[in-house]
């Protein structure tokens, strides 16, 4: 299993995190950031999440992940500024 599969299931398995409150830690994140997420921690493996997904369960994910609040923001800005795993991995799970 890839880092990036890996970082996606971690992900969807936090799904019972709670809502977090404004600043670094805050889980506030929109379905568009999911889906932005997911798209890149994709591209850095080299595979392409929405060939593999769809478009239909690929934004049903991404609303799901920000309805429950499983990306903080702390992670969501570290995986965009990511360009190799190991960058990726140097953000923590998804829910730190």
């Amino acid at each position: 299993m890839s880092i990036a599969r890996t970082l996606i299931g971690a992900s969807l398995l936090s799904l019972t995190a709670c809502a977090g409150t404004a600043g670094s830690d805050s889980r506030d994140v929109s379905a568009a950031e999911c889906r932005a997420y997911y798209v890149h921690i994709y591209e850095i493996n080299g595979e392409d999440i929405t060939a593999m997904m769809g478009e239909a369960q690929l934004d049903k994910d991404a609303a799901t992940c920000a309805e429950h609040g499983s990306v903080t923001r702390r992670h969501l800005d570290c995986a965009m500024k990511a360009s190799s795993l190991q960058q990726l991995q140097e953000c923590g799970l998804p829910n730190t």
